[in-house]
């Protein structure tokens, strides 16, 4: 664990405002070897009382100079305090309050004037992160962050609410089946109690890549729309389609950010919707739907359906990206003897006709058979022998499919009744373990 800490004292916008910023960092995290990390530390926080107004979070070296996903992409990282409520309500935890996240939209953390989100010195402050390395050479990274705190205590407290559209419990991600018409899209629903009474002063969000749209309805009031953070794609030559390997589907260079400092009034124990919209003709595994809701409390709100408010705005960075998001198939990602990493267009591997209750090794030694053909219809079984840890991770097919990361004899069954060609790989060893399964030819008959 390393810690830096800068503190500048901003000039004040009104008088006794007391503005710090305090730069932190998380690591060394050893990258490189196209390897996959998911670190969960307990990290530096600021230590002093106060409230955070803007909090921001990049990968950076040793020296401080920021690493792009040329060598290690930040996919994901979620900050929490270590803090118990009072009282558990719909989408609360024991556990701790995770009150800034982002991913590959490289997202900030922003509230609007007179808002913040309450901090002690004494806090203690956990990290949840997935990193992945797209390059050989090994690199030490750090998670560095930035946190503006106002000393004051004469802002509006705000509580962070993370929105999950498959549900607040259980698995963070979940699957698209696919298979849909084109231009289909697949809705998945969260029914959110809110808590307590107040104004949804900002709200962000995180996507994965074939997402089309995150918005929060209020059904009380015809199921009207409140706000939304919709995806933003790059470009075709953007960075994010050229570097390999391609671990998942690229996803948005951004996504919109809510604010409005008149805020949107919610009631203690109303339910509002979140529906998350993904593109549903392709498969998609694992992936996210989150909204980040911040809420400053009211002892009561307003009962009615007043007009939204007339200051709400969406943030945006970028102006050059696409609204629709792009297809894009991922590869089997080989290296070459000199180390340079190529798609795999065609399977390099001798074929193993198998039958229903095929066994398949995933060891250090990679897929054994690697390439194999069954039946429509034919259960393959996936043993994981030895003590690393291993897993199997759809690329593309006509079903998404896919195995828990295993180790120490444990094992994996899956029923193959689409036809087609699955590509698999395990994503902790994207370059040297894939698999290639052809399920075709007569069906077995139950």
């Amino acid at each position: 664990m390393a810690l830096a800490v800068a503190v500048a004292l901003g000039t004040p916008a009104v008088a006794a405002a007391r503005l710090e910023t305090h730069t932190l960092r998380s690591g060394p995290i050893p990258m490189g070897g196209f390897n996959v990390a998911l670190p969960k530390p307990e990290v530096p926080t600021p230590g002093v009382d106060g409230h955070i107004v803007r909090m921001s979070a990049a990968l950076v070296d040793a020296r401080g100079r920021r690493v792009t996903i040329r060598d290690v992409m930040l996919h994901h990282v979620v900050f929490r305090r270590r803090w118990s409520p009072r009282v558990r309500r719909d989408c609360t935890s024991s556990r701790g309050e995770a009150f800034y996240g982002t991913g590959e939209e490289n997202q900030a953390l922003r509230l609007p004037p007179g808002y913040g989100y309450r901090i002690r010195a004494r806090d203690r402050w956990r990290m949840t992160a997935m990193l992945m390395s797209h390059s050989r050479r090994s690199l030490d990274v750090y998670v560095r962050y930035r946190v503006t705190v106002d000393t004051t205590s004469r802002l509006t407290p705000v509580r962070a609410y993370w929105l999950r559209a498959q549900g607040c419990t259980g698995p963070t991600s979940y699957t698209i089946a696919g298979a849909g018409a084109p231009g289909s899209t697949h809705f998945t629903r969260l029914r959110w109690r809110v808590p307590f009474s107040g104004r949804i002063v900002a709200a962000g969000g995180h996507l994965h890549g074939g997402a089309k749209d995150l918005s929060l309805f209020q059904p009380r009031c015809a199921d009207r729309r409140l706000l939304g953070t919709p995806p933003y794609y790059g470009m075709p030559d953007h960075l994010y389609y050229r570097a390999l390997p391609i671990l998942h589907e690229p996803g948005p260079v951004e996504t919109g950010y809510f604010l409005s400092g008149a805020g949107i009034p919610v009631e203690k124990g109303e339910t509002l919707t979140l529906t998350a919209a993904y593109e549903a003709e392709r498969p998609r595994p694992r992936v996210m739907a989150v909204m980040h809701v911040y809420v400053a409390h009211e002892e009561r709100s307003p009962r009615g359906c007043e007009p939204l408010p007339a200051d709400r705005r969406e943030l945006r960075r970028h102006r050059r990206v696409r609204t629709a998001p792009p297809a894009v198939t991922v590869p089997l990602t080989g290296i070459d003897a000199r180390g340079r990493t190529y798609t795999i267009t065609t399977p390099p591997w001798p074929l193993t006709p198998l039958g229903d209750g095929a066994v398949v090794g995933v060891g250090d030694a990679g897929f054994v058979p690697p390439y194999i053909s069954l039946p429509a219809g034919a259960r393959v079984t996936w043993r994981f022998p030895s003590a690393t840890r291993h897993n199997v991770t759809f690329a593309s097919g006509p079903r998404a499919i896919g195995t828990a990361t295993l180790a120490n004899g444990a094992q994996a069954s899956l029923r193959l009744a689409e036809p087609g060609r699955y590509q698999l790989f395990c994503y902790l060893h994207p370059v040297t373990m894939h698999q290639v399964i052809d399920v075709g030819g007569v069906a077995i008959r139950r």
